[in-house]
């Protein structure tokens, strides 16, 4: 981990992804922060915790707007990230899924608080450090190249229509 809260694999090299304590703070609603992926991943808690209020079954549009915001978050680590090893590891889903699932259990956690739900609590918040413990470990992987990564979308980056190489294909050594 770099000191300025990012998994960069480098000393001194800008971080690929934000650190767990800069994501917790996302998913947990602090929104002073104009990385791109923190920024998705503090709306996806804010789509959660809407689907929460919600009568089962007429949540489609906020998991449509969720699943845009992943897709997001996908393509920004494939920007930021450098090509995986040959040897790397395929990791079962992507840093976009993994982030939705700690919004999730955020939500899951000021509910059960605001419901006095102290069982439900303590389950949400294990869950959700387990999360944020092996996103960490993930962020860091990507950062060094360790681990592959499911593919998204064919690869487009956000906000500048430009075709990125494919985040499953391994760099040839």
């Amino acid at each position: 981990m770099d000191r300025d809260g990012g998994s960069s694999g480098e000393p001194g090299r800008e971080p690929v992804l934000p650190d767990r304590a800069r994501m917790m703070q996302a998913v947990c609603g602090f929104t002073g922060d104009t990385d791109p992926v923190l920024r998705a991943a503090h709306e996806l808690a804010a789509l959660h915790e809407r689907r929460e209020q919600l009568v089962p079954g007429d949540t489609s549009e906020i998991d449509w707007e969720r699943a845009r915001l992943v897709c997001e978050i996908d393509r920004w680590v494939v920007i930021r990230s450098p090509r995986p090893a040959t040897t790397a590891p395929m990791h079962t889903e992507s840093i976009g899924a993994v982030v939705d699932r700690m919004a999730h259990f955020a939500a899951l956690t000021y509910r059960a608080l605001a419901c006095g739900a102290e069982s439900q609590l303590r389950a949400a918040q294990t869950r959700l450090h387990e999360l944020a413990c092996g996103y960490d470990d993930l962020a860091v992987e990507v950062a060094n190249g360790a681990r592959r990564l499911p593919d998204g979308p064919d690869g487009d980056a956000p906000e500048s229509g430009g075709a990125q190489p494919s985040r499953n294909r391994p760099r040839t050594e």
